[in-house]
């Protein structure tokens, strides 16, 4: 399941920064482009655990998958209202996708299991996240939109079709009627009040805005330093091919602990982009130097969301989820802001430092993690 979405998704990564920046012809526009989008997207996501109540996830799933369908339909028309239809559609599809997914890893994985189990699913994904990116690009130059999008499509429908060959069905914990739902503003108050929670969310924050820098910037200011768009594709996919790592993270995290371990990950990954900042002007080795940052992020990639599941009740895993999901919405919406505002005074290199402070920030707030995890 994750590693068919992986590659749905990972295909457009890359090609849709390089795609609104071709029709906006601004960073500070693509920057603000990305804030709306992140908006309706943070909004649109506290009607999940709804559509999971009275729907099921079985459906909820579906509509995500849905979702990544439409999304390359509107892509495909390369015009400004498609561009935006098709952000959207795809920022509610994944977080329906990853609500659910979540949930269903929660009901079948034991805790004590998931320092094992996390770093194997992105380790199955790591293929699509490494070829995808570049793949996506070359089809767009080489073969035209069409043939990347129709790509992306191909694996939507083989996502759903895989989903309902598998007949995957709602736990009691889960279903209507376990206990009395929350309503959107209570399961916030509720998670806030939980401060494992509130450090889970902070971990995966700080992790969605290292990623939101490489994929949505990086390749903007390759080709705005006037290299070809295809060596952006192929940053992306050597920083995402870094998940095959994903069960030696697993192992070192199991030995040495999960806070050292994540610790760790952010003062590599806020160290590089600070590097990067500072290499700006030697475009290729600022691409570089976020790759080898990268190191860090796919080990957060690994590991970050383990304190959340560890963490969280099982009667209240639906709304708890959602609201923890949110850390990719406001990491859009806050990253983007700041940047769009930084970007009216200063060059675009600054997302780096930005990206860079934000992780180094993280790493000392993660010596909040128990010693027990």
């Amino acid at each position: 399941m994750f590693t068919l979405e992986g590659v749905a998704r990972g295909s457009l990564s890359t090609l849709i920064p390089l795609q609104a920046f071709a029709i906006l012809r601004d960073a500070r526009n693509v920057s603000a482009l990305f804030l709306a989008v992140a908006g309706v997207g943070f909004v649109s996501s506290f009607a999940i655990p709804l559509l999971v109540r009275h729907i099921g996830r079985r459906w909820v799933y579906t509509i995500g998958g849905t979702s990544l369908i439409l999304c390359v339909i509107a892509l495909a028309t390369e015009t400004l209202v498609g561009q935006m239809i098709g952000m959207v559609a795809r920022v509610f599809g994944a977080a329906c996708l990853s609500v659910t997914l979540s949930l269903y890893i929660m009901e079948y994985i034991n805790k004590r299991d998931l320092v094992r189990s996390e770093p194997r699913r992105y380790l199955f994904s790591a293929v699509a996240w490494t070829v995808g990116p570049s793949l996506g690009v070359f089809l767009q130059t080489r073969l035209g939109a069409g043939a990347a999008y129709g790509f992306s499509g191909f694996f939507a429908l083989l996502l759903l079709a895989n989903f309902w060959r598998m007949r995957l069905g709602d736990h009691p914990a889960v279903r209507p009627g376990f206990k009395p739902r929350m309503k959107p503003l209570a399961s916030i108050v509720r998670f806030v009040r939980q401060p494992r929670l509130r450090l889970a969310w902070a971990i995966s924050f700080a992790r969605m805005c290292w990623w939101g820098v490489f994929f949505n910037y990086l390749p903007v200011f390759i080709v705005n330093a006037g290299l070809d768009a295809e060596i952006g594709g192929l940053m992306a996919s050597c920083g995402n091919a870094l998940l095959f790592l994903t069960p030696f993270w697993g192992r070192i995290g199991a030995r040495i602990g999960l806070r050292r371990t994540i610790i760790s990950a952010f003062c590599l990954a806020g160290g590089a982009a600070v590097l990067a900042w500072l290499a700006a002007p030697w475009p290729l080795l600022t691409a570089l130097i976020m790759v080898f940052g990268a190191l860090g992020a796919t080990c957060l990639d690994a590991l970050g969301m383990i304190p959340f599941m560890r963490a969280v009740h099982p009667y209240e895993r639906a709304e708890m989820m959602t609201v923890w999901r949110t850390n990719q919405d406001v990491a859009d919406l806050a990253c983007n802001t700041v940047l769009a505002v930084l970007l009216s005074f200063f060059a675009l290199p600054v997302v780096f430092l930005v990206s860079g402070a934000t992780s180094l920030v993280l790493a000392i707030v993660s010596r909040h993690i128990p010693r027990s995890m």
